[in-house]
Order: C-alpha cells, then structure tokens, then sequence
C-alpha cells in the first residue's frame, strides 16, 4: 500500500512539472507578440487621451507622444520600449484606423482626428 502512494506521489510531481514546463516553454514562445501588443494599446490609449482634449494630432506629435512607452509581461525581466520609431507610428496609425478610432483629416499633411460615432 505504502508503495502505491509513494508511486501515486511521483506521479502527481511529474505532471505538475511537466505543465509548468509547457506553460513556461508557451510563455516564452509568445512573448515578443504579446509584448507587441500590450505596445500598441497602451500607445493608443495614450493618442486617444490626447484627442479628448485637443482636436487633432499629426504623425510627428504621436511620434512623440507615444516616445518611451514601456511594456512587460508579469514576472518577467523582459520588456519593449518605444524610442520614437517611425515605423512603430505608421504601423499604429494603420491601426487605429483599421480599428475605428481615428481618421485622417488630411491626407496630404498626415493630420489625423478622433472617428466621428
């Protein structure tokens, strides 16, 4: 009897183990995406506060707005950080656009605002 809890014991360790190790291992696999992701709403959370108050926002002053946004998953060291990027700009005005949440005003100028409901 005291052979069958002993082995029933080994095994309830071992499963445990083993999905913590396949939860780490998926973890680690879909960090930079979701890093990505946590980036690219926290930014135009950000965008979005600055049209309650102003009406308009060009591609320069997003640039700027979103420079040094910081993101990180829970117990992890790693992290992503905005440094004023080009293309992390245009791929969050696509964004938002896709998403409903701004328009261009101005094509040409690349002023954008706010979506009318």
């Amino acid at each position: 009897m005291r052979f069958l809890i002993a082995g029933f014991g080994i095994l309830m360790f071992a499963a445990v183990t083993a999905v913590l190790v396949v939860w780490g291992m998926r973890k680690a696999y879909f960090q930079k995406e979701n890093l990505s992701k946590m980036l690219f709403s926290k930014a135009a959370d950000k965008v979005m506060r600055y049209l309650k108050s102003n009406d308009t926002i060009t591609e320069r002053q997003m640039r700027k707005l979103v420079d040094g946004i910081t993101a990180s998953e829970a117990f992890s060291r790693n992290s992503a950080v905005v440094q004023g990027d080009k293309e992390f700009t245009a791929a969050l005005i696509d964004i938002m656009q896709k998403d409903g949440l701004i328009e261009p005003v101005d094509a040409d100028k690349r002023v954008y605002r706010k979506k009318a409901k």
